[in-house]
């Protein structure tokens, strides 16, 4: 009969010894009786273990357990061997001197004549250095390489690991907190990458020192990072630990040549009743963004409010996905003065939603959904169509309607589709992309993206679109940035056209945005503009250009195509003291 392959020869004595010498020598061996009392150990067992013979002999393997695995681990290996199979797996020790010992285990059951369990040999091979290396790797793989934190795919762990925590009721009060740094921008613009990487380390080095080290500090990228709290809540009040983070990004950074200031906002998102990762990520953003946007450098905490907005938000999503199958939704116009000529020459593309229970609703009403890919996909084909056919109906009136301003949300301005789709169009109608005027929000430009805003800018720019700023003032602003902008024209929000009348300090801030303008080669449009003494103040102060309800609401493209056609003609001069009674009647 031959033998199998897998089959040992038939050994001779001496073999026997030889083999089991080189077992000896190369695997750590220990056996067992059936309740795991430990009855034989080898010398390398003694050496790694750093225990003698005599103190083994008598002892379960309990002598060696480090701690490292839970319960649940040893549940499942004695169920394997008690089932009669093999056990495999890497198990960390720990030796007698408090030095820890990574080996790959293999257990198998001794059984007597009847077939009975009546003990175990468990063979080992030492894989420290093997396990060592691996868990290096894995640090540095989670690992940010600039500030030594714990980095985004790191991040995702550990939320994990604290979503699982807070199920089980084990972090009571565990929070995530975001925030990026405001003003770090203007430091790697004015002073460099260096000097942007040393605010970096500085920010974390400070964060070690005032978070608990059992708790996870992240940067996700950039100048954006997580604080994942647990310990550092439990044993200090959750808002004087925000007022401390705060304090901590506030505080001086020394350069060498000098010394910079940042702030920051905070969004806190409790952890419990989260599941997802992604989902508390979300949240805990939303939290940051409204921080931001009541003023900043401010705690702001997911609560029932921005729940209850999230709600909303989504039946808004729905509907308006509905509304664009139902064609509810249709392009006003709203008329921009020419303050030289007191025509009417531009023109800004307002989307309204005619919402069958709650009537017509402008675009404010709605701004959360104008981000969501998927409906902007869905709608901005139709819209761009007719914004083309708008601007090319007020040409064959024979109107001097020649720009058409169109605003881009952030989804808009940081994709290509809406582009694709208008260059498309005004190929299509033989129009020139330089009659379109592309608005902007300054929160677009000098918010979190602001690199790739630009990058895109001037894309747009090169194919030869007029770039207006939107709601300039109304929001972050970098000066230096907006000098090297591919920009023709800045609209001042609304908010800077109140007071003009009775407060000469808002007629001096108005005076400074319309001058900046100016001084960087930028026509200026002043928002907001609703009375004949604020018209007048504004075109004193050198307003190029006026839009508010003065001149015109906005408008269904017939009704605006009246009211051009109505205009006074340009032998009536423009409009200033002379008054502005009839005006958008």
């Amino acid at each position: 009969m031959s033998e199998s392959p897998n089959e040992l020869p038939d050994l001779t004595s001496h073999d026997a010894v030889l083999l089991a010498d080189v077992v000896d020598d190369i695997l750590i061996v220990a056996m067992t009786d059936a309740d795991g009392v430990i009855t034989y150990v080898n010398d390398r067992f003694c050496d790694i273990s750093k225990y003698s013979r005599h103190e083994l002999l008598g002892a379960t393997h309990a002598i060696v357990n480090s701690g490292y695995h839970d319960p649940e681990f040893f549940h499942d290996m004695y169920k394997t061997l008690r089932s009669g199979r093999t056990w495999r797996g890497n198990i960390r020790n720990r030796a007698k001197d408090g030095s820890c010992y990574w080996v790959a285990t293999t257990i198998v059951a001794r059984r007597g004549g009847d077939g009975r369990i009546v003990g175990y040999i468990a063979t080992r091979f030492d894989i420290t250095e093997l396990m060592l290396t691996r868990m290096r790797l894995g640090s540095l793989a989670v690992t940010d390489s600039l500030t030594g934190l714990v980095n985004r795919a790191g991040f995702h762990d550990r939320m994990t690991d604290a979503l699982r925590r807070a199920a089980m009721g084990d972090s009571a009060g565990a929070c995530l907190v975001m925030f990026d740094l405001d003003g770090f921008k203007h430091v790697n613009d004015n002073h460099g990458h260096d000097a942007g990487d040393r605010v970096l380390r500085t920010i974390a080095t400070r964060l070690t020192g005032l978070i608990d080290p059992a708790d996870t500090i992240c940067r996700l990228g950039g100048d954006e990072f997580a604080l994942i709290l647990e310990k550092t809540v439990q044993s200090t009040a959750r808002d004087l630990v925000m007022e401390q983070i705060l304090a901590t990004i506030e505080q001086p950074v020394e350069l060498g040549a000098g010394a910079v200031m940042l702030s920051g906002s905070l969004g806190v998102l409790p952890l419990a009743g989260y599941d997802s990762v992604d989902e508390a990520q979300k949240h805990a953003d939303l939290a940051l963004y409204a921080a931001k946007r009541a003023g900043g450098r401010q705690v702001r905490l997911f609560g029932p409010d921005l729940r209850r907005a999230i709600v909303t938000r989504s039946q808004t999503l729905s509907d308006a996905k509905h509304g664009v199958a139902a064609d509810e939704f249709e392009t006003y116009f709203q008329p921009i003065l020419t303050c030289s000529t007191g025509q009417i020459n531009e023109v800004e593309a307002l989307l309204r939603w005619h919402h069958p229970q709650r009537g017509l609703l402008p675009a404010s009403s709605f701004d959360d959904v104008l981000a969501d890919s998927q409906f902007m996909s869905a709608i901005v084909a139709r819209t761009m169509r007719s914004l083309v056919s708008a601007l090319q109906c007020f040409r064959e009136h024979g109107m001097p309607v020649h720009l058409l301003g169109i605003n881009l949300s952030r989804f808009d301005l940081l994709g290509t589709e809406l582009q694709k789709r208008l260059l498309a169009e005004i190929d299509t109608h033989g129009l020139a992309t330089g009659d379109f005027v592309l608005e902007i929000s300054s929160w677009s430009v000098f918010g979190r993206r602001a690199n790739r805003a630009t990058d895109r800018i001037h894309e747009l720019a090169a194919a030869g679109f007029q770039i207006a700023i939107d709601g300039f003032g109304d929001g972050p602003t970098d000066f230096r940035l907006l000098r090297n902008l591919p920009v023709s024209q800045i609209k001042v929000a609304q908010c800077f056209a109140r007071g003009l009348a009775d407060r000469p300090e808002a007629r001096e801030v108005l005076k400074s945005l319309i001058d900046l303008g100016h001084a960087c080669g930028m026509t200026v449009c002043v928002m907001g503009i609703e009375t004949e003494q604020e018209a007048e103040i504004a075109i004193d102060l050198g307003a190029d250009r006026l839009q508010g309800f003065l001149v015109s609401y906005p408008l269904s493209i017939d009704d605006a195509i009246a009211l051009v056609n109505a205009w006074p003609a340009p032998d009536r001069g423009a409009p200033g003291k002379e008054g502005w009674r009839g005006l958008g009647d």
